[in-house]
Parts: C-alpha cells; sequence; structure tokens
C-alpha cells in the first residue's frame, strides 16, 4: 500500500529555537537538551514558549518502605521506554513523583491505569513484592502495579 505523499510527515511546518531562549521558532534550530536524560516537555502553542524539565522517577506512599517521606526510585528502561522497579508493598497507598518532589506528581483518579497530574493516590489490592511500571512514552500516561 502507498501512502499518498499529502499524508507523509513533512519538515514544511516545523519550530525550533533560535538563540535558545524558550521561545518557538518557525523553522528555528534544534531545540538541545542541557545534559543527557529524561525530560518533561511542556509547549504552549499559544504563546510559543517550552519548557523542558529533566527527570528522575520514583514510587511513593504509605505502602512503599518508605512511606510518604522517602521515593523507592525507578530505573529507565530505554529498549521498553518504560520506568521500573521492583518493590514490597504493602496493601495501602501509592503515587509516581518526579525529582523527589510534589511539583510533578501522578495518581490515577478512575483507578483504571491511567494517571492524572495530582491524581488520587493509587490503591495497592494487597501486601507482597510487586513490579511497578510507569510509561510516560504516550499521550495517556499508564501503570501497571504486577504482583510477582
Amino acid at each position: 500500500m502507498q501512502i499518498p505523499s499529502s499524508n507523509l510527515p513533512s519538515w514544511d511546518n516545523n519550530w525550533g529555537d533560535t538563540g535558545a531562549d524558550g521561545t518557538l521558532n518557525p523553522g528555528g534550530d534544534n531545540i538541545k537538551a542541557a545534559e543527557a536524560g529524561y525530560y518533561k516537555l511542556n509547549v504552549d502553542l499559544v504563546g510559543l514558549t517550552y519548557t523542558a524539565v529533566k527527570t528522575t522517577w520514583g514510587l511513593i506512599g504509605s505502602a512503599t518502605p518508605g512511606g510518604w517521606d522517602t521515593d523507592t526510585p525507578m530505573t529507565y528502561d530505554v529498549v521498553n521506554k518504560v520506568w521500573t522497579c521492583t518493590v514490597d508493598l504493602t496493601g495501602d497507598k501509592v503515587k509516581f513523583r518526579a525529582n523527589g518532589g510534589w511539583d510533578l506528581n501522578y495518581g490515577d483518579d478512575g483507578a483504571n491505569g491511567s494517571l492524572e497530574a495530582g491524581g488520587a493516590d493509587i490503591a495497592v489490592p494487597a501486601a507482597g513484592n510487586y513490579t511497578v511500571t510507569l510509561n510516560l512514552s504516550n499521550p495517556v500516561y499508564k501503570y501497571k502495579l504486577q504482583k510477582n
């Protein structure tokens, strides 16, 4: 099957940042990260600005070994494009947060496996050892608590 050329991606309409000042410019220079890492990009297409925040992710909550005081670090899996950790959890609650702070955190308002910014605490169904997966690679962020 051949895709009509009108449906193929092109560089006809692209935005970059000439001057590296956080302002989007039509046909501008490539946007470069300050250092290697995993970033959350926020783009304002009305104001033509963007921000890039380097992140590391952790699991926190009353169900974790550190409670609400200490994150359980997650590791980025480059192949599967997800963050993971294996941890002993109690049958209580967890959330995901970036950089050990609450500025960027996710919970699950609908208890449906989809995450919302600042969402509700996530209930852990039962105590046990879990592999926890955080997928931020798609427009709808997802998580999984898999009992080992």
